[in-house]
């Protein structure tokens, strides 16, 4: 029976002990099992020891930004399919499966980037917001899907890409702390086509919930400008956690 192509899951890891082993359990409870997890790691917190635990390979790097934890995963990385997700989504337990079937149609052969639909994590979320957000999700799964047929796909959080085109398009630039991902995303969509499918992903809305969705983003599209326009744009972010279990 073929084995399929191999899937190398990298993930970026700042303090993320509250969030991380979710996301993990989540990839170990694949139904597909031909993959990968790199954790670009420089945590001060218990993550280490979680990772440790789960059996994750971890790259150790100095804190940085989040360009330069992608890259050092991705320089690590040995599959044909490099899924680039952030350490507070969930997984759906069939994605890998449907990410490979995807790849794999003949009909898809243009396809260099693909990403499930966001779903609401509630966990982040105060109980008199969670429909506020909701609808707020709704409004950017259906950005998202608009914006996949532009040239500047609104592309973030949890994306498969083919390897081989994600060497054509270079890596992230380490001179951008945010929206990193809308300037290599927009040299990626040069190379081929993107596309939504319907399996889903949790994905947390902590920054959005804690700071303001408005605030949130007209940080994201300033930034997006800048990066776009000028290649850099430097920011210190605040870490926005969940309080710890183990706390």
């Amino acid at each position: 029976m073929k084995e399929g192509p191999l899937i190398s899951v990298v993930i970026p890891v700042y303090n993320e002990e509250s969030y991380v082993s979710d996301l993990i359990k989540s990839i170990k409870q694949q139904t597909y099992k031909n993959y990968e997890i790199i954790a670009a790691d420089s945590s001060t917190d218990e993550t280490p020891k979680i990772l440790k635990k789960l059996k994750v390979k971890v790259v150790r790097i100095p804190k940085t930004n989040v360009s330069a934890a992608r890259n050092a995963g991705i320089k690590e990385a040995k599959g044909d399919i490099l899924a680039l997700i952030d350490a507070d989504y969930i997984l759906q337990r069939n994605l890998f499966s449907s990410v490979v079937n995807f790849f794999e149609d003949s009909k898809n052969k243009k396809v260099v980037c693909i990403e499930p639909r966001p779903k609401l994590s509630l966990k982040d979320l105060k109980r008199r917001d969670i429909i506020k957000f909701r609808f707020l999700n709704e409004l950017i799964y259906v950005y998202k899907k608009l914006s996949f047929f532009t040239f500047l796909p609104a592309a973030y959080g949890c994306d498969f890409c083919m390897a081989d085109a994600v060497k054509k398009s270079g890596l992230f630039n380490e001179e951008i702390d945010v929206a990193e991902d809308k300037e290599f995303f927009s040299r990626l969509r040069k190379i081929g086509k993107f596309k939504i499918i319907k399996q889903h992903v949790r994905m947390s809305y902590r920054r959005h919930s804690k700071e303001g969705a408005i605030k949130t983003g007209l940080l994201y599209f300033f930034a997006a400008i800048s990066a776009l326009f000028t290649k850099r744009f430097k920011f210190k972010f605040k870490s926005i956690r969940r309080k710890s279990k183990n706390k």
